[in-house]
């Protein structure tokens, strides 16, 4: 392994995501987990690992689409209720039914015939070279009739008549094979995460596996001796015990990437509590996971932030891991401890990174108008390398100007749902959760951008299971 020069400027988050996707590339490059084989219904949520191809057509025949009669339309050109046009029905056709071959479409008598024909079943042969029934009428276009009515016709040869009073086009009601997937087709490209909407089409040509990435491992610690957390051990095997007095507080950032993880189509696993005052634990804890293979990505949650208590650089420089970017490695990530500053940089960093090593195609902010309480950025620079927090205070919403700032918050359609609106959420303390309960997407609030109402601002969804109600 090898550094680099450590970077302790602020980054922009357009230069952090180039990064982020050149670490990601040469990760990618090396791996070597071969794609895995799911049943259909079990790959949503997982990328495909290649083109996804229709095996064959469908529908694989000529269908009807709706009940009716299939007949050769050119013989109802001239119909008119002056000029009713007669057919003998000659049978009935059921989904499922073996292909029936008529051996013409006109009788000894010279009735035209035709074939009672239900929707989604097989349209019949003909032995004929030019004329074919290529037409379905409605059932609610035609009047049956009794044999009585129809000039000349023969009893012996059937008893069955309908009567159609207006033309019908060439191929009314008939689905074409393959009109609506080809054999061939591409369905799905390489790098797309599967939806259930998905299974439809897949399912419908007969696919029952699909080639999909592996599932990227990741190993996650919660970090800090204020933690209460009962079911789980501190990492170096001290049974943690139940903490009622006033300095401890629960464990949010644990459990909620572990969930955010496994929404995010990874396999999830917590490995316990790290002291955040002992760097020797957590090079000894990286050290041990890195050894067993069985991770692609591992996650600490505090001590990450510049100042006394944050000490995960150094612990990543002596084991000689490359820097990209404060907070950010090609396979490991030290996110803040805040439980807000968690999930912003879950969304921003470590979700874009897994997308890019899967070769999956990042998610597209859409815009929203910005509705504002406040719209004052301030102008200066806070010193980062000092450990000063950098969080929305009284009279600011926005944050520094001289950085891109996120901030969670709701949007909603309004006109008629042509239009999103995005309002950020009252309280942006990085230690608050509260407002997670209502807000429902991220506000990209870009640097060196001013922020007044009204503006158009790139949003993210909250979490993988995208809301629509705003669409």
């Amino acid at each position: 392994m090898h550094t680099k020069h450590l970077k302790t400027m602020a980054m922009q988050y357009k230069a952090a995501l180039e990064e982020l996707q050149n670490a990601a590339y040469d990760v990618s490059r090396r791996r070597t987990r071969t794609e895995e084989l799911v049943r259909l219904e079990d790959s949503v949520g997982r990328i495909t690992a290649k083109d996804i191809l229709s095996p064959e057509s469908t529908p694989p025949f000529d269908i009807a689409a709706s009940d009716g009669f299939a007949m050769t339309s050119s013989v109802t050109i001239n119909a008119s209720p002056s000029n009713p046009i007669y057919f003998r029905v000659m049978g009935t056709i059921m989904q499922g039914n073996k292909p029936l071959l008529i051996p013409s479409c006109r009788g000894p008598d010279g009735i035209h015939q035709c074939m009672e024909i239900m929707v989604g079943a097989r349209f019949p042969d003909t032995t004929e070279d030019m004329t074919y029934m290529d037409a379905c009428a409605w059932v609610n276009d035609v009047r049956e009739v009794p044999l009585s009515e129809v000039p000349n016709a023969d009893p012996q040869l059937g008893s069955r008549f309908i009567m159609l009073t207006k033309p019908v086009t060439t191929n009314a009601n008939r689905r074409r094979a393959g009109a609506n997937i080809g054999k061939g087709d591409r369905l799905i490209r390489p790098g797309t995460r599967i939806r259930s909407s998905h299974v439809l089409p897949l399912a419908t040509v007969g696919i029952k596996e699909v080639a999909v990435e592996p599932l990227l491992r990741v190993g996650v610690w919660s970090t800090g001796r204020e933690i209460v957390r009962t079911d789980v051990n501190w990492a170096d095997g001290t049974i943690a015990t139940k903490k009622t007095d006033a300095r401890y507080i629960y464990d949010a950032d644990g459990p909620y990437l572990m969930a955010a993880l496994k929404e995010w189509s990874t396999e999830p696993t917590f490995l316990g509590l790290l002291a955040d005052d002992e760097p020797a634990t957590l090079e000894r804890a990286l050290r041990e996971a890195m050894a067993t293979d069985k991770f692609d990505i591992l996650i600490t949650t505090g001590a990450a932030t510049p100042g006394r208590s944050g000490f995960v650089r150094s612990v990543i420089e002596n084991l000689g891991g490359e820097f990209h970017f404060h907070g950010g490695l090609v396979s490991f990530f030290g996110l803040p401890g805040d439980p807000c500053a968690t999930a912003a940089c879950f969304r921003f960093l470590v979700v874009p990174y897994l997308q890019f090593v899967r070769g999956e195609r990042p998610d597209k902010p859409f815009l929203a108008t910005l509705e504002l309480r406040v719209s004052t950025r301030q102008d200066s620079e806070p010193n980062m390398d000092a450990g000063a927090p950098v969080e929305a205070s009284v009279g600011n919403d926005c944050g520094p100007l001289c950085l891109d700032c996120f901030r969670h918050g709701r949007v909603t359609a309004s006109e008629g749902g042509r239009h999103k609106v995005v309002r950020i959420s009252k309280d942006q303390s990085p230690g608050k959760t509260y407002p997670f309960i209502d807000a429902n997407c991220w506000i990209h609030l870009p640097h060196g951008q001013e922020i007044v109402a009204g503006a158009m601002v790139p949003c993210l969804s909250l979490s993988a299971c995208r809301e629509e109600d705003w669409q």
